[in-house]
């Protein structure tokens, strides 16, 4: 009779262990597909990065059927800095970020080179070199290469337009008139060289700060577009600005690499697709958003200056020294970038005036 009642509570145990058992293993497909993406930029919700984000959570969630969620958030809530976000990707706090090319210096130094002024020579030129596919697939095997496999590129797309001098102080119509103020810029080689060969002081600050430092004087300027000033309210201190168009604002969205390769091949299809409608949200709203910025600007006080032609040959002799420095600082690899770099913009200009005689026939 014991001897049965043992029986039975072994048939018992293993029952329960069995149920148990098939309990888990049919949760565990589900939570394995359970995905939450943290995605962040360090601007706020009036940056166009804020509606790249917003299309690409819509797109993500709603392709996958809700198995992949993108979690946004604005502004320093989990890293205050290029460097600081490429460490969150790394130790997995972050999983999506956008950085400028000088962000992305921090990991492959030579990609300042899309900072060297003045090479770009328009709008249209400027996007379709950034859309360029052999450039884009040079950009990716670069970035992953320098970070260790840690950190790929999505996609290469704009973040505010083009860079212009506005400062405090004074009217500025040559590169004499940059001499003894101090600029703003990021820890990015190019930028503070081009400052220095202008005769002015560049002082790195983190772009969260920047409205503070002008407030306290700890620098006259900044090296940024309309819309950027205007969507950290910097126009409340700035007063004049000159449309020089120095460099032209790339910027690209990166994931771990780890965490996209974990995904399975249809959820990485519906990353990589959403990443590239980001892109071109980007460029398809920035010029909206300079209206209103320009607005702004004027509406505040602030005066504009455009150059003459003769003027902006000045700016550009000025900048010549910095390809020459840019080269011998990064030797070859540096020689490599700029031949990828120009061969798209060389790419690039043939496509615009290919376009432009055909529509003029």
């Amino acid at each position: 009779m014991i001897l049965k009642s043992m029986n039975l509570g072994a048939r018992a145990r293993a029952i329960l262990l069995g149920s148990a058992t098939t309990l888990l293993v049919s949760l565990a497909p589900q939570a394995a597909s359970a995905v939450e993406l943290n995605l962040t930029f360090l601007a706020n919700e009036q940056d166009e990065e804020y509606d790249a984000a917003q299309v690409f959570k819509n797109y993500v969630e709603s392709r996958t059927g809700g198995e992949v969620t993108v979690n946004i958030f604005v502004g320093a809530q989990l890293c205050g800095s290029a460097n600081e976000c490429f460490e969150s990707i790394r130790t997995g706090v972050l999983d999506i970020y956008t950085a400028t090319a000088g962000g992305t210096s921090a990991i492959y130094p030579p990609i300042q080179g899309m900072d060297i002024p003045y090479m770009l020579s328009g709008d249209r030129v400027a996007e379709l070199t950034l859309k360029d596919p052999e450039f884009n697939r040079f950009i990716r095997e670069k970035v992953l290469e320098s970070s260790g496999g840690d950190i790929m590129v999505l996609s290469m797309t704009q973040t505010g337009g083009w860079r212009n001098f506005a400062n405090t102080q004074r009217e500025i119509r040559s590169p004499a008139d940059v001499e003894g103020l101090r600029f703003r810029t990021i820890e990015s080689q190019i930028q503070q060289q081009l400052v220095e060969e202008m005769g002015g002081s560049p002082t790195p600050v983190p772009w969260l700060e920047v409205y503070t430092a002008l407030q306290t004087g700890v620098v006259d300027g900044s090296k940024n577009s309309i819309s950027d000033i205007v969507n950290a309210n910097l126009n409340e201190q700035l007063k004049y600005l000159t449309l020089d168009g120095h460099a032209y604002m790339a910027s690209m969205w990166v994931m771990g690499k780890q965490v996209f390769d974990s995904l399975p091949p249809e959820q990485q299809q519906v990353v990589l697709d959403g990443a590239a409608m980001m892109s071109t949200v980007q460029f398809g709203i920035q010029p909206r958003k300079e209206l209103e910025s320009f607005k702004a600007w004027t509406d505040g006080g602030g005066e504009i200056y455009t150059p003459t032609e003769e003027e902006a040959e000045q700016f550009r002799t000025a900048a010549e020294p910095i390809r020459d420095w840019y080269l011998e600082e990064f030797g070859e690899d540096g020689q490599e970038f700029l031949d990828a770099f120009q061969a798209a913009i060389d790419r690039a200009e043939s496509q615009v005036e290919e376009s432009r005689a055909s529509a003029m026939q």
